[in-house]
């Protein structure tokens, strides 16, 4: 489990896409490092597949289907020349299996271990005990070998949208065309003379447009995409079940209502948690009553890897996203559209990564009307913006104005 690692994960994947190498990661236990075995968790599996490595859905099981690969391993300053299999034990439903020898001789419980794909061979690099800002550096011949910095291009469609939006940052502080939070989208969006509607797609020929307030963006939480549970496969049927099982009484709105955040690192004060499982296939939002025994615990609802990575891909294949400088509030809010990050592709196999470390949540915003019945506003997928970087296969950041 990533959770296990001594070292952020969120931050290191950000290294490597700062560098611009596709990842997966690792975490050995030390029962692990012990049998010389690890599982191979969805997102690896997805990782090595993206990377036409190794497809474990067409491997057939038992030691004599096994694939060994030729890895190299990174330990601070020192390469090894070794292999790393990939197999799917009779035993244990075939339940794929990965392991990097001489890993134990390198790494200890805990430790970080990265996996990239170079050509028909592995680079496995311990993060926890190797200096990556070294490693990355244009001076290391040997790395840059392996994986060269690239030149970024533009689509002409991306590029008339930065000449658009640089346009607008030049008239400096613009009053707002509405009140509140959305205030600083709509703006903008009716500057660029994109009407406003609630369509899935794309905002300006493809390319998703999320505009948010400069001051708030570090810290703040950006919702990247939403999507209802698989209610089939869930205990609870819909938001209704949730609200009756999980929400409380508001005297000020006079309703029953549940907006709470929701994380796999720790139940929050509803003792609601996530949490990955079959092996990362599927996304749980589980209820632990009791904080003091973590044993008992409820699975409530369910959501299938497959269909969250599906839909981040759709959403996002094309992004800018717009930070803004503010001034003013309320009616009388003015934005300064000063930034741009320009992110295309995304990385499928970063979302459990995310999820995991506590870096991406869930946010459940469920009313009840005054009908009695339930009313969701999305179970909004966020992220906050420093992460954001780390879900996307090419990023570049432009300043509008100097």
């Amino acid at each position: 489990m990533l959770s296990l690692s001594n070292i952020d994960v969120a931050a290191t994947l950000e290294k490597f896409k700062e560098r611009g190498v596709p990842v997966g990661f690792l975490v050995p236990t030390e029962t692990g490092l012990k049998k010389s075995i690890m599982d191979a968790h969805e997102g690896l599996r997805r990782f090595f597949l993206k990377q036409n490595l190794h497809d474990y859905d067409k491997q057939l099981k038992g030691t004599e289907n096994k694939k060994e690969i030729r890895t190299l391993l990174i330990h601070q300053d020192k390469v090894l020349d070794t292999k790393t299999s990939l197999y799917r034990p009779n035993s244990k439903n075939g339940d794929p299996r990965v392991w990097v020898y001489n890993l134990k001789k390198f790494a200890s419980s805990g430790d970080l271990i990265a996996l990239c794909v170079f050509e028909d061979s592995l680079i496995a690099i311990n993060c926890t005990r190797t200096d990556l800002r070294t490693l990355f550096d244009e001076s290391n011949r040997l790395f840059c070998q392996w994986f060269p910095i690239k030149s970024k291009d533009i689509s002409e469609d991306a590029r008339e949208l930065l000449e658009m939006l640089s346009d607008i940052s030049a008239r400096q502080f613009i009053p707002t065309m509405r009140r509140g939070d959305t205030g600083v989208g709509f703006t903008l969006e009716s500057l660029l003379g994109i009407e406003a509607n609630s369509s899935k797609a794309p905002d300006f020929r493809g390319i998703e447009l999320k505009t948010s307030r400069a001051r708030k963006q570090t810290n703040k939480q950006t919702t990247v995409f939403s999507q209802v549970p698989n209610w089939s496969m869930s205990n609870l049927k819909g938001s209704k079940d949730i609200l009756d099982k999980h929400g409380r009484f508001n005297p000020q709105k006079e309703r029953r209502q549940l907006f709470h955040e929701i994380s796999c690192i720790k139940p929050n004060s509803y003792g609601l948690q996530l949490a990955l499982q079959d092996n990362n296939d599927t996304l749980a939002q589980i209820y632990v009553p009791d904080p003091l025994n973590q044993n008992k615990k409820e699975k409530d609802v369910i959501w299938m890897m497959d269909k969250l990575v599906e839909r981040v891909e759709e959403k996002h294949k094309e992004t800018m996203w717009i930070a803004a400088e503010t001034k003013g509030k309320g009616a009388s809010e003015e934005f300064w559209y000063k930034s741009v990050t320009h992110t295309t592709g995304t990385d499928s196999a970063v979302l459990p990564i995310l999820l995991e470390s506590g870096a991406m949540t869930v946010h459940y915003l469920i009313r009840e009307t005054p009908t009695g019945g339930a009313k969701d506003q999305g179970y909004l997928f966020k992220l906050a913006a420093k992460h954001l970087p780390t879900l996307f296969a090419n990023i570049t950041h432009y300043d509008l104005y100097p």
